[in-house]
């Protein structure tokens, strides 16, 4: 902790810099930049829903970026059957719901229309210790409130989230948080450890397609994605010891996902807390594992992304 007494200006510590992107595929998109000393630096991205695009910890990337590059934000009409993969362009943590996560279903595409939300009330906070970004993103029928916080000092982000239903019927409302991690972070040397009890495949391609879910595999052309749960578990950690990082995913969230594609030219793990399947939103009901909201019932939730240097 820096004393104020020897702090001439915030800017020593933490920078937030509020722009619009002027050319590519984001051109016109907001973006929010923020650094801080000896922490977590993020990309922010409050035209989809801000959720956190790049990422570094004391100069190593964090975060898996797509094959398409940052993105603008889709129109949400344009986000049928599996539309939002191609829309999408990684980053840290993108926010898949809030009316379908998983297999498109009932009308709703891939991983619903979250994605494509503008966030609103956009306010930035600094003090000596922390950066804090608030902003509300209105996904029909539901008000989202959000709260993001890295640490100065620290490798250390949180992300708050209290979602209302505004609507005047009970709605579903599963909800997935994609912490998407790429090389150099996810490659040889690495391992994943979960405190799970049971590691479930998804599918038969998941069950037979890789020879562990805790190392990086070799990457391939035309392999398939595979996904697994973590049953039970509330953390999942990737320890780099080449790179000498670790980095450890918690949520509030009762279930834990995780995503790899092994593709060449793809090459990603996701670490995915939710409170639903992956299956979509017409399995969860029919299997009731569906959360729901009543008219005006709020629900809470967060996440944290710790890193830190490990010991030489």
């Amino acid at each position: 902790m820096i004393a104020d007494a020897k702090l001439a200006h915030l800017d020593q510590l933490a920078t937030v810099v509020e722009s619009v992107v002027g050319s590519g595929a984001a051109a016109g998109a907001r973006a929010v930049d923020v650094r801080v000393w000896d922490g977590i630096d993020l990309r922010l991205l409050p035209d989809r829903g801000l959720d956190i695009g790049a990422a570094w910890f004391r100069g190593t990337p964090l975060a898996w970026i797509s094959q398409n590059g940052e993105q603008g934000p889709p129109r949400p009409e344009d986000l049928v059957d599996r539309a939002w993969g191609d829309a999408w362009g990684g980053g840290l943590v993108t926010t898949c719901g809030l009316s379908n996560v998983g297999a498109a279903s009932e009308g709703y595409g891939l991983h619903g229309t979250y994605t494509a939300r503008p966030a609103a009330d956009l306010q930035v906070e600094r003090t000596s210790s922390e950066v804090t970004v608030t902003a509300t993103v209105v996904d029909p029928p539901f008000t989202l409130a959000r709260r993001i916080v890295t640490s100065v000092g620290q490798g250390l982000v949180r992300l708050d989230d209290r979602v209302v239903n505004e609507s005047d019927w009970t709605a579903a409302a599963p909800l997935l948080y994609h912490v998407n991690v790429g090389v150099p972070l996810w490659d040889d040397d690495a391992y994943l450890e979960t405190d799970a009890h049971e590691v479930v495949p998804r599918d038969a391609a998941s069950a037979v397609g890789l020879p562990t879910w805790d190392e990086p595999p070799s990457p391939e052309d035309g392999v398939p994605e595979r996904v697994f749960e973590h049953v039970g578990a509330s953390w999942a950690r990737l320890t780099n010891p080449r790179l000498g990082v670790e980095l450890t995913v918690r949520s509030s969230l009762p279930r834990l996902w995780q995503w790899v594609d092994p593709k060449s030219g793809t090459y990603a793990l996701a670490i995915e807390p939710a409170n639903c399947s992956v299956l979509g939103r017409a399995h969860d009901i029919a299997t009731r594992q569906m959360p729901f909201l009543d008219p005006g019932e709020a629900r809470s939730s967060w996440l944290t992304i710790a890193a830190r240097r490990l010991p030489t």
